[in-house]
C-alpha cells in the first residue's frame, strides 16, 4: 500500500496531461459516513478541467482506501490502493492550494 499526500494525489491526476503545473484542487468530502470519512472527490481547477479522482475509503480507517484516477474525459485511468496522509486535514469541502517555496539562497 502506498502513502500518498494531497500533493501526490494532484501529480498523479496530472500524468497524462501536457501542462503538469500544480493548480487549486477541490475536495468534496461525503457526509454519508456520519462520523467516518465517507466518498472523498477531487477536482484539479482549470480550463478546461484538468482531471478527476475518487476516494473510497475502506471503513476501517478514513485515511486508507482506494483511489480511482479519471482523466478530463472522465475516462478511469488508474486505480492505487494507498493511504492519503494528510486528508484528515481537509474540511468538508475544502480548497488545496499548492505551496509555493521560496528559494534558499545561500550567501
Amino acid at each position: 500500500m502506498q502513502e500518498l499526500t494531497l500533493r501526490q494525489v494532484q501529480e498523479t491526476m496530472l500524468e497524462t496531461q501536457e501542462d503538469k503545473s500544480l493548480r487549486e484542487m477541490y475536495i468534496h468530502k461525503s457526509p454519508c459516513a456520519e462520523d467516518e470519512v465517507g466518498a472523498v472527490f477531487f477536482a484539479i481547477s482549470g480550463t478546461p478541467p484538468r482531471g478527476y479522482a475518487m476516494f473510497l475509503p475502506d471503513g476501517k480507517d478514513g485515511g486508507v482506501g482506494t483511489l480511482h484516477v479519471f482523466d478530463r474525459l472522465g475516462l478511469k485511468r488508474k486505480i492505487l490502493h494507498c493511504r492519503i496522509v494528510d486528508l484528515a486535514s481537509c474540511k468538508n469541502n475544502d480548497v488545496w492550494s499548492p505551496q509555493i517555496a521560496a528559494p534558499v539562497i545561500k550567501v
